[in-house]
């Protein structure tokens, strides 16, 4: 064990204190206590369902030997298992937890499968946006990535006649334009943000509010399953250490749970039970509400603003 000197543990204790350190200290000691969600709820709980299916995935194609390329058939053939057999399966158990969740859609995807993006929304869950194809925007100019984004925001309204709330870029991968145009196009929120446990506000376009809803990683689906390949145990334990401990820091602040769900990926046998038994394990906790992401931003930007906490997006220093 090491030990620090008095003297040394002053000094540290000072520096939490200092000026650097403040502003974080008095926007946490000033924000009022509950109630953090509508009707006392404790805890939100926010599944999202990525709908992806044949979006354009740069893995659909192969470099060849003769520098040419080639359909990667194993890979499309994956991704389109979430539209002919993943989406069906988790809608269903959805309906059967009484959950109702944000699917992000690609543009592409809802142009080959409209049915089941009709479906989507038909049976009570969100409409999020995507772009028109799985690509992300940081390479784009302003208004090749407005173009883009109203692209994937159009064909959504046209196939299922709502226009998103919500954003989602590939791989959370946006620009520095990408929160101030999606404000410009009507968008209340983005959820490519993992630096809170909670709904922020960021001001863009001058004095605009713009909410990040966030979204995990450490406990995606896809991390675990495509990307890792770890064990189901291993997913199961982290969703309910990540519900135990946001539940017990629920008692005294805002707190949010983000389950990523991949039509591809959760929408298989193997792995949509854990998914439900967790679902199901998290409802038997008194205060627990399951929202959509349009549903949370709407209290944070509303009757909760004054819990929301506001601050700037941090961009590295080149």
């Amino acid at each position: 064990m090491i030990r620090i000197p008095a003297t040394r543990r002053h000094l540290l204790a000072t520096a939490l204190l200092s000026p650097l350190a403040a502003p974080a200290l008095a926007q946490r000691a000033a924000r009022p206590p509950g109630p953090y969600w509508p009707g006392g709820a404790r805890l939100a709980v926010s599944v999202c369902m990525m709908f992806e299916a044949d979006g354009g995935q740069a893995s659909a194609w192969q470099s060849g030997s003769n520098g040419g390329r080639f359909p990667n058939f194993p890979a499309v053939q994956n991704r389109t298992y979430g539209a002919k057999e993943g989406v069906p399966r988790l809608l269903d158990m959805l309906d059967r937890r009484g959950v109702k969740a944000s699917s992000f859609m690609i543009g592409a995807t809802m142009e080959r499968y409209p049915e089941l993006a009709r479906e989507i929304v038909e049976r009570g869950h969100e409409g999020g946006g995507r772009g028109r194809l799985h690509v992300s925007t940081h390479w784009m100019d302003r208004e090749q990535e407005r173009a883009f984004l109203r692209d994937g925001f159009e064909t959504m309204r046209r196939i299922t006649g709502q226009w998103p709330r919500g954003f989602n870029a590939q791989g959370l991968q946006a620009s520095v334009n990408t929160n101030a145009l999606l404000q410009e196009l009507g968008l209340l929120y983005s959820i490519d943000d993992r630096s809170r446990d909670e709904p922020w506000i960021q001001t863009v376009n001058g004095d605009r509010d713009f909410l990040l809803v966030p979204y995990m990683l450490h406990v995606n689906d896809l991390n675990f399953f495509e990307l890792q390949q770890r064990p189901i145990s291993d997913y199961e334990r982290v969703l309910r250490q990540e519900f135990e401990t946001l539940y017990a820091e629920a008692a005294t602040r805002r707190r949010m749970m983000s389950v990523p769900l991949h039509d591809f990926v959760a929408g298989r046998p193997a792995i949509m039970p854990s998914v439900e038994a967790f679902l199901a394990w998290a409802a038997g906790h008194p205060g627990v509400w399951f929202a959509r992401r349009e549903e949370i931003a709407a209290w944070a930007l509303g009757e909760g603003r004054a819990l929301t906490p506001r601050d700037a997006p941090f961009v590295p220093v080149e």
